[in-house]
């Protein structure tokens, strides 16, 4: 059976869209970001190209055993738990969806169950561990490492710069577009997509400018012509060259810039981030502008960052003054 879920746009007019998509396209309007990662979750397990070439009886067909199954294949490809539970996470949103619709004329429901709404057991436990962060003097070190004649080294150290200034998040970064840039009165600054599609805009350093200046002009490229393209892109020989930038690529770009700086740290994309609002924070910014500058939508969140700093600066320990004691004997 073919569900396809109807919808009068006008009079003497009808469009027939994909259960699947509909769901996508509900949540699209919330984040088109979501929106993307879940069709791609979705299309990785069923094993297809397109969306619409998922059928009702697929879907119903799942059960615990597939579920299992496929646990243990990504957990044999190597994948991250926290990328293993995403993925879990939007095919179990469709799923909950899907339980939703009801038949008020036969009772009849689409579904019964979600296979992946019960893996509590199954799930592997991800690392609950503090993210790790960069001091302001380990910042400088990781720049100092980018040879900025080399056109790979400008892009990277780009965005190292952009990301440790602004605290932008990995989707905010690989999204920005030429047409991005611009002047807001007397400021530089760098028009984004927050998360739930929210648009902003972020104050940039003159250096960042300058470095985003540079590296579009030594891709022959301009803001006028190419106000669509995207800022960041590829610089490889494979197909992905001049193209958008790859998530992926930015966390191995940051651990070989932190190898390479001898910086022994298990940094990712959020850890520019966390530096950055930590740094914001000890610089001595309010908890409101911190708030601001991170786009958090509860002050809560940042009150967190603020709480672990604050337990580190006047923490009860540091009272405990074993050393003098064996001094004074």
């Amino acid at each position: 059976m073919e569900l396809v879920l109807t919808q009068n746009r006008a009079v003497g007019e009808r469009q027939k869209t994909h259960f699947i998509r509909h769901f996508l396209n509900l949540k699209g309007s919330s984040s088109k970001y979501t929106a993307i990662s879940y069709e791609r979750d979705i299309l990785d397990f069923f094993q297809v190209e397109k969306i619409e070439e998922i059928t009702l009886e697929q879907i119903v067909a799942v059960n615990m055993f597939d579920v299992e199954h496929y646990l243990l294949d990504l957990k044999g490809k190597g994948c991250a738990s926290a990328t293993i539970n995403r993925k879990v996470s939007s095919l179990s949103s469709l799923y909950k969806w899907l339980l939703k619709y009801q038949d008020n004329r036969t009772g009849r429901a689409l579904l019964y169950f979600n296979p992946f709404g019960n893996l509590r057991d199954e799930k592997p436990k991800v690392n609950s561990k503090e993210t790790e962060f960069l001091t302001s003097e380990e910042c400088v070190k990781l720049l100092s490492v980018f040879d900025t004649k080399k056109i790979l080294d400008l892009r990277n150290k780009t965005i190292m710069y952009l990301a440790l200034t602004t605290a932008l998040r990995k989707s905010e970064l690989i999204n920005i577009k030429l047409k991005d840039i611009a002047k807001y009165g007397e400021y530089d600054v760098i028009h984004v997509i927050r998360k739930g599609s929210k648009k902003d805009m972020v104050k940039i350093q003159p250096i960042v400018k300058s470095l985003i200046y540079d590296y579009v002009k030594r891709t022959d490229r301009n803001f006028n012509d190419h106000a669509e393209a995207y800022l960041f892109i590829g610089h490889s020989r494979n197909k992905r060259n001049n193209e958008k930038l790859d998530p992926s690529s930015l966390n191995y770009m940051i651990k070989a810039a932190c190898k390479k700086a001898d910086i022994n740290k298990h940094l990712k994309v959020h850890s520019t981030r966390h530096t950055a609002i930590t740094l914001a924070i000890t610089g001595g910014a309010s908890i409101e502008k911190v708030r601001d500058f991170a786009a958090h939508q509860n002050i809560a969140t940042t009150n967190r960052y603020v709480h672990s700093i604050d337990k580190l600066k006047e923490n009860a320990g540091d009272f405990i003054r074993l050393d003098d004691i064996e001094f004074n004997r």
